[in-house]
């Protein structure tokens, strides 16, 4: 197989957030948001995963053809593609029913070759990668969005294998803040970077900390905004740009998924559940979908 080089390779999990109450459902996921907000800064980006042969895979990998993301080692399988049901309350997002579907990967060799040949490998700790991260780590530059893990057994147990190492830290004062990074650094990673919500970010790269503040918004959907922050980092970071730079971006970045709702738009009608699995096997290949017929299940997404 020839290596195919890309910038970032997402690699892992995807969901579809069905917000009930509004009748619409949006494509994501950490792996294939990032993907996609990597690919809209500039970066050849592909996504390796798996979806099923229902109309929320067809939305899912519709969204990314539309992005430019290439889906060359993205898996069409029987069965259900991974979904949430979101609910407001009083303002607040409840998530309900989770179904994973058929959307945790079993990398084959061929998926780990594709990201291998990317200038970075990202993956998540929602999406079972755990096993191919120091293989990944061997030939490539491997980013790893440990979420709410901040050190724990989990995220030491990966550390070492990470270049660029992302924590969800909302909670942190800065000493604490600064602790982590360190941790992280120290243990292996090249970067380490720390989202914090109101409190912005920070970024630690061995030497010196840099930190970024928040931008004053009113967020019509926060789902999918720590991954526009990673993708614009990854950028920032293939391109050489200073931390300063890099972290300011990257929190616009953030800001600007927060205006729309979705991980990145894309959102289609609700189907019900007898409608999601229906599925025209006699006309359809189910690795190889055609536009039209894609087009003519959904309609047209919109972003």
């Amino acid at each position: 197989m020839d290596r195919v080089m890309v910038d970032v390779a997402a690699i892992g999990d995807n969901i579809t957030d069905c917000f009930i109450d509004l009748g619409v459902m949006y494509p994501g996921g950490n792996s294939v948001n990032v993907a996609v907000q990597a690919a809209r800064i500039g970066c050849r980006s592909a996504y390796i995963g798996v979806v099923g042969d229902d109309l929320r895979g067809r939305l899912l990998r519709k969204s990314l053809i539309d992005e430019g993301v290439n889906i060359e080692r993205l898996h069409v399988r029987a069965g259900r593609t991974a979904y949430v049901d979101v609910r407001h309350v009083e303002g607040d997002r409840v998530f309900e029913t989770v179904d994973r579907g058929v959307s945790l990967l079993d990398p084959s060799p061929d998926d780990l070759h594709f990201a291998a040949a990317a200038r970075v490998a990202h993956s998540t700790y929602c999406s079972g990668m755990e096993r191919s991260l120091e293989l990944l780590a061997r030939t490539t530059h491997v980013s790893f969005d440990f979420d709410a893990h901040l050190g724990d057994d989990y995220a030491r147990s990966l550390i070492e294998h990470v270049w660029a190492a992302e924590f969800s830290a909302p909670t942190l004062d800065d000493g604490e803040c600064e602790s982590l990074l360190t941790w992280a650094v120290s243990s292996g990673a090249r970067h380490a970077f720390a989202t914090r919500a109101t409190r912005g970010a920070m970024h630690f790269d061995g030497e010196r900390f840099s930190r970024a503040p928040a931008l004053a918004i009113e967020p019509i959907d926060t789902l999918g905004a720590g991954d526009a922050f990673i993708g614009r980092a990854l950028f920032g970071l293939l391109n050489d740009e200073s931390a300063e730079v890099l972290l300011m971006a990257a929190v616009d970045a953030a800001s600007v998924a927060c205006q729309s709702p979705g991980g990145f738009g894309h959102g289609a009608p609700l189907p019900s559940s007898d409608q999601n699995d229906e599925f025209s096997r006699d006309t359809v290949n189910r690795e190889s979908f055609s536009r039209e017929v894609i087009d003519a299940d959904i309609g047209p997404s919109q972003k």
